[in-house]
């Protein structure tokens, strides 16, 4: 019996752990795609799903106590993605992903002990100006790589991340039917928007302001 449900075309050997592409990943549209297909066949129906399971884990993260739990919820989802891409084979990306949110769970507990321990052996500090002056850069850079987008497109990607929790959602709900267009075809412009921001502010941070 084959534990798969990857479409024939999609499936792949996984790559081994020496292989030099596995060391590099980027999220990218067809791998976002493929992840969808495995939700459900139906587009819109995926992407039902696909928020669900975001919420579900952003929530997950909020009752564990953790400091940001959107990025979590967004990196387990990425590691999912990522582990299908290479060519794992998931019978229920649901349950699936709900396993790597225990995981990364376990990650970020450990890393906030070994940060609590290096704190309480660390001297008190005056200041950390370089840390304040990267963290200005940073706000430079993004502000200056929106101004660079059309309006339209800055609209759209500001409107998109507006709010919190259900607020976020309902803005969603009205941004995609003032578009004219369903919330899938609004998830899919507001990745490729955030992808080309920040290849834009990484350039900027490097070049320095």
């Amino acid at each position: 019996m084959k534990n798969t449900i990857l479409p024939n075309d999609l499936r792949r050997e996984p790559r081994r752990e020496n292989d030099p592409l596995r060391r590099k990943w980027d999220l990218t549209r067809e791998a976002f795609d493929q992840f969808l297909s495995l939700l459900d066949h139906d587009r819109d129906r995926a992407g039902e799903i696909y928020e669900t399971l975001r919420r579900n884990l952003v929530q997950l993260f909020i009752w564990r106590g953790c400091r940001d739990p959107e990025a979590h919820a967004d990196e387990t989802i990425n590691r999912v993605i990522r582990k299908i891409d290479e060519g794992e084979e998931v019978r229920d990306p649901v349950s699936y992903a709900h396993g790597v949110a225990r995981r990364l769970l376990l990650e970020i507990f450990r890393k906030q002990e070994r940060e609590q321990i290096g704190i309480d052996e660390l001297p008190p500090l005056a200041a950390q100006p370089e840390r304040q002056d990267d963290e200005e850069n940073g706000v430079l850079c993004l502000r200056r790589c929106l101004n660079r987008l059309p309006e339209e497109s800055r609209q759209l990607i500001v409107l998109y991340y507006q709010g919190e929790k259900n607020v976020k959602i309902e803005n969603r709900k009205r941004l995609a039917e003032s578009l004219r267009i369903t919330l899938n075809a609004l998830r899919y412009r507001a990745f490729d928007l955030r992808q080309r921001l920040q290849g834009c502010v990484e350039r900027c941070m490097r070049q320095g302001i």
